[in-house]
């Protein structure tokens, strides 16, 4: 049936190319001006709020999953890697924003988020810049720069809209967006939504809630201001993954086995252990502000800054446990740009990024109380020490102590930059300059006897940018680009844990930051009824970062260096027709990669042969096939297929089957109406045919887990513009 399917859709798409059709833009023009910058020789990647819409995704996840070159979730639970970077390196080589301020996180350890924080009910568009755009955001973006737009990003235009939607057996969410435009100069808007969800498991559920607001005031014809600010909470429970025998055995109502964890001390010094559940708690807060000020200085020369300020927290640690184990965030900074048309065609834009990132993460670790260590008895309250040197209470029983742990870290970034677009006849060239200092600063105090660390890390890096576009018809262009960019350490690998002269340390590592050397060609034009879009990457550095443990003059440390020399190439393509009432979509990802020790990694760890067939947790092959049909000027249908290939899931080279990660196909079913007076009635199944597959496979064998992805699921909603 699937491939019955397959074959119905390439045939109507042949029909679609064989005629002459009448096509929209490929790539639509970006809110931000520094992305504008880039979408001559850049192939930037956007998602409307009609696509988002019309095939009925319920996160961002799901919206970037479907995004060529983008994967959610098969590098770790909730990230995402774009470009092929790979377990260990997705969550440090992307950088997300909203309406254009930062929220990528700066610690993913103990715990990871992911970035469905705002609902698709309130995106206006998300915009992808894969693989660059290191001039304009600097650390951490060879893997691509993620922009969500919300509803309040202009606010030229108010939106009033109110909807609900459910999903069988699973979620069912509501909203509602109120604007006005009050007068000539001012525009209010506000923003709720709610969802409900069920995950797949048992007593696993995720309730979140999200409220934002904003005005834009025009001050006069030549400037105006805006404030915005955004409240999301998260309340779940779930299970981040499960043994693959597990889940055959029990499936969906498979329960995570309970345990007997330390959580305090009593009056006698004693630990208080309580039983609980193997559930994960999802409890998340995110305060988002941010303030725009425009001025259009003169017909040639524009100033825009923004100032942001977001703060919140999360933590997914064992459901029950009342140790408040969380990590804190916040972020305070100011973005400024500077953009000057010095002719007609040719302008440049200059920048400068102020901003600090905090991160924590602080709570108590039950130790035993040892003579050895200083702890003195209290002999008044009937404590004595045993033959072994452990201090016990009046009843012999051992006695602990709270040693409270921090994790404290804060990252510092001053940047300047600039980005010149000079245009000759039919040719495009952009030269690009940035200048990043970072500060890395950390308080450390960790379990096991580790000393306190309070340092900070200085770290200069440059980014440049050169590229050449020719358009060699009116809707043909050819470019041609490269980028050096950068990706410093993140929270974990700053710091270094080692012994000096046989005593334990914690020492800022020496590690330097990766340096990338990124290249890419890239071909857009109409092709035989399609508009058609061709891009050819390769990167590599020869100092990729690992942590680990390595043995030194008789002791263990975990230390992080430049270990490996890898190199990612791939092929991104995309086409789209549109014939009467069909519109067809087609696009294939092609990644690839390999990792090799450089000379340090070869004197540290030896010449162990590293996979030769890809990068660890990458997909080769993505196909993505949609197919859209009009019944009548209100009413339409969609069907979209998706084929996700194999991927590694070892480093080193290896035989053994459990090591590859099987290939999925997953095919949608969309309807929808639209109404002339505004209400728009739609639905869907996801999953048709109930193909089981994994989001992420790590382990093999017995030790295999997996985090399912949902099967079959119908869904349903309305939504109502006034």
């Amino acid at each position: 049936m699937k491939k019955s399917l397959l074959l119905f859709y390439l045939a109507l798409s042949a029909c679609a190319i064989a005629n002459d059709v009448t096509l929209g833009k490929s790539i639509i023009n970006p809110d931000y001006i520094e992305v504008e910058k880039l979408k001559s020789t850049k192939n930037v990647i956007v998602i409307d709020e009609k696509d988002i819409a019309e095939k009925g995704y319920q996160n961002v996840s799901e919206i970037l999953d479907d995004i060529p070159g983008v994967t959610v979730g098969t590098s770790g639970w909730g990230e995402i890697d774009i470009r092929g970077q790979g377990e260990g390196e997705a969550a440090k080589n992307i950088q997300v924003l909203v309406d254009g301020a930062p929220i990528t996180l700066l610690l993913n350890h103990p715990y990871t988020a992911n970035y469905d924080i705002v609902p698709v009910e309130q995106i206006e568009k998300i915009e992808v810049i894969p693989g660059g755009g290191s001039v304009l955001y600097g650390n951490g973006t060879v893997g691509g720069v993620i922009n969500i737009t919300t509803n309040l990003k202009s606010m030229e235009k108010p939106k009033n809209k109110v909807g609900y939607e459910f999903t069988i057996d699973q979620e069912k969410r509501y909203y509602a967006n109120i604007g006005e435009k009050i007068n000539d100069n001012l525009t209010v808007q506000l923003n709720y939504s709610k969802s409900e969800k069920d995950w797949y498991f048992v007593d696993t559920f995720d309730n979140t809630e999200y409220f934002s607001g904003g005005f834009n005031y025009k001050i006069s014809d030549k400037q105006a201001v805006a404030l915005k600010y955004s409240r999301f909470e998260e309340d779940g429970k779930f299970i981040k993954t499960v043994k693959s025998g597990n889940l055959k055995n029990y499936g969906r109502d498979y329960r995570p086995d309970t345990s007997l964890v330390t959580v305090g001390i009593d009056e006698n010094k004693e630990k208080i252990k309580k039983r609980i559940s193997g559930y994960n708690i999802a409890d998340r807060l995110e305060e988002n502000w941010k303030g725009s000020y425009s001025l259009n200085i003169s017909d040639n020369l524009d100033l825009s800054v923004d100032a942001f300020h977001n703060e919140g927290y999360f933590k997914n640690n064992p459901y029950e446990y009342e140790s408040d184990q969380k990590i804190e965030q916040k972020t305070d900074g100011i973005k400024a740009k500077l953009n000057y048309k010095y002719t007609e065609k040719n302008n440049i834009l200059f920048g400068l990024d102020y901003f600090k990132q905090n991160a924590s993460i602080n709570y108590d670790d039950i130790t035993s109380r040892k003579v050895s260590s200083g702890d003195v008895p209290d002999i008044s309250a009937g404590e004595s020490v045993d033959k072994y040197g452990y201090i016990v209470n009046k009843d012999g029983n051992d006695t602990y102590k709270a040693d409270q742990l921090n994790f404290d870290y804060e990252r510092y970034v001053k940047a300047l930059y600039f980005l010149n677009i000079f245009k000759y006849k039919n040719l495009e060239f952009t030269q690009g300059a940035r200048f990043d200092r970072t500060d890395w600063s950390t308080f450390k105090k960790a379990a096991g006897g580790w000393g306190v660390l309070n340092g900070t890390s200085h770290r200069d890096n440059w980014n440049y940018e050169l590229s050449a576009g020719y358009n060699y018809r009116d809707t043909g262009k050819i470019y041609a680009r490269y980028e050096r960019g950068f990706t410093g350490p993140d929270g974990m690998e700053i710091t270094d844990r080692v012994y000096i002269n046989g005593e334990k340390a914690t020492v800022l590592t020496n590690a330097e930051d990766e340096i990338f050397d990124i290249y890419e060609v890239g071909l857009r034009d109409y092709v035989l009824g399609s508009a058609f879009n061709l891009t050819l990457f390769y990167n590599e550095t020869d100092n990729q970062m690992d942590r680990f443990y390595h043995f030194s003059n008789g002791h263990l440390n975990m230390i992080t260096d430049n270990l490996y020399k890898t190199h990612r190439y791939g092929l991104e393509t995309s086409l789209s027709q549109k014939i009467g009432k069909f519109s067809f979509e087609e696009s294939y990802t092609y990644l690839m990669g390999k990792s090799d020790y450089n000379n340090k990694g070869k004197e540290l760890k030896g010449e162990v042969s590293l996979v030769d067939s890809g990068l660890k947790k990458v997909p080769k092959h993505n196909i993505m096939l949609s197919g859209n049909y009009n019944f009548t000027d209100n009413f339409s249908g969609g069907l979209t297929w998706k084929y996700t290939g194999s991927y590694n899931n070892f480093t080193k080279e290896t035989s053994s089957e459990d090591g590859i990660v099987k290939s999925n196909t997953v095919v949608d079913l969309s309807l929808k109406y639209n109404h002339p007076n505004g209400m728009s009635i739609y639905g869907g199944i996801n999953n048709l045919f109930n193909e089981e597959y994994f989001g992420y496979v790590s382990g093999s064998g017995s030790y295999t887990y997996v985090i399912p992805q949902e099967k079959r699921s119908f869904y349903a909603g309305f939504s109502y513009i006034f």
